[in-house]
């Protein structure tokens, strides 16, 4: 482990260590959302609403169980890396970095359209399972080029952003006057054409709002598993299951687009519910530590995805910071299992956390 890893316990250790090392203005692009950037804080902050119900004498002083199957696929724990950029602004290897960190941690990594490496190198470069998320540029023509590319590149699932079709009022961003660092670019979008000439200041180029009917559309494109990401209401999820999705991602874009926009692990339990086993539930937003994991699968979560945590490792040591990430993840997770004397994350139901508002298990009426 380097030298900028040790003495770093908890998350909050990694994201003071990370804003060290970077510009302020940068700082402010990865750290920052929306407006007044209340969601951004609500996000972790709906997490001290919930407690944890440990078993009386129900271990077995075992090591726990961490991990899940997800599309098919067995993960070492139940944490998969959320797809973001540019992650260039952190580190060199940006999300050939990430992909091999989760490889090597034994989860999968969701790379972005807006990468900054192509994603035929970053899967060429690892050679494991990774998603591929996608953004919607300009026609329906570039959206099948897309899926195209991310066939061709290997993935294993296509993920769909339907959260961030518009410009988000970033203010601090804005105030803090951040610009896109000439080091970064757009690898997918210049192989695409979406992007030929200079790179954008904002890191952002305007996108093709979806529809419902473009959903369905892409779902017909490829026999690639599915899963809808951004998605906050119980019947946008029963829609998206009915028109094929395999999974969504209860997500509001890490409150990076709409300020008061509800808490992800608030909207995980309606969610959950309305899919009913039927496809994979995942969430994303405000989780800073192996408890809250645990406390989103009491909510109804398959798993989870993280995106500025191993973005603070990726700035501190690239690949080895965020096997660290993981890796402090995973060992809070086993100490959360054992402490509630649970066996394994399967055995995590909504008999173990309550509500603060109320005192009884979160899956009672």
């Amino acid at each position: 482990m380097t030298r900028e890893l040790s003495g770093l316990l908890t998350l909050t250790d990694y994201e003071r260590a990370a804003e060290s090392l970077l510009d302020a203005a940068s700082w402010a692009y990865v750290a920052g959302g929306a407006d007044t950037q209340l969601t951004v804080r609500a996000n972790t902050d709906a997490f001290d609403q919930v407690w944890l119900r440990p078993r009386a004498l129900g271990g077995t002083g075992a090591k726990p169980d961490t991990s899940v199957t997800v599309l098919g696929r067995r993960l070492a724990l139940p944490v998969l890396l959320a797809p973001t950029s540019p992650q260039r602004l952190l580190h060199e290897d940006a999300e050939i970095a990430t992909a091999h960190a989760a490889e090597s941690t034994g989860t999968v990594a969701i790379v972005s359209t807006d990468s900054h490496y192509a994603f035929s190198d970053v899967t060429g470069a690892v050679g494991g399972d990774s998603w591929f998320q996608l953004y919607a540029y300009r026609s329906r023509d570039d959206v099948a080029a897309t899926i195209a590319l991310a066939e061709d590149g290997g993935a294993t699932a296509l993920v769909v952003t339907v959260d961030a079709s518009y410009a988000a009022r970033r203010i601090g961003t804005r105030r803090a006057g951040f610009r896109t660092p000439g080091h970064v670019d757009f690898g997918n979008l210049r192989a695409l054409g979406v992007l030929t000439g200079a790179i954008p200041d904002g890191a952002r180029i305007e996108r093709l709002p979806l529809t419902w009917d473009d959903l369905e559309w892409i779902r017909s494109r490829t026999r690639l598993p599915l899963v809808v990401k951004g998605v906050l209401r119980a019947e946008d999820a029963e829609r998206c299951v009915a028109l094929g999705a395999d999974g969504v991602i209860v997500s509001n874009h890490g409150g990076r687009q709409l300020d008061g926009a509800v808490p992800s692990l608030v909207a995980l339990q309606q969610v959950a519910a309305a899919v009913a086993g039927r496809g994979l539930v995942l969430m994303d937003g405000g989780i800073r530590s192996g408890v809250h994991v645990v406390k989103a699968l009491a909510y109804g979560a398959d798993a989870v995805c993280i995106g500025r945590p191993y973005l603070w490792g990726l700035g501190l040591a690239g690949q080895q910071g965020v096997e660290a990430v993981l890796d402090l993840i995973r060992s809070e997770i086993e100490d959360t299992l054992l402490q509630l004397g649970a066996d394994s994350v399967a055995g995590i139901g909504p008999d173990f956390a309550v509500s603060a508002h109320r005192a009884t298990p979160t899956g009672a009426l």
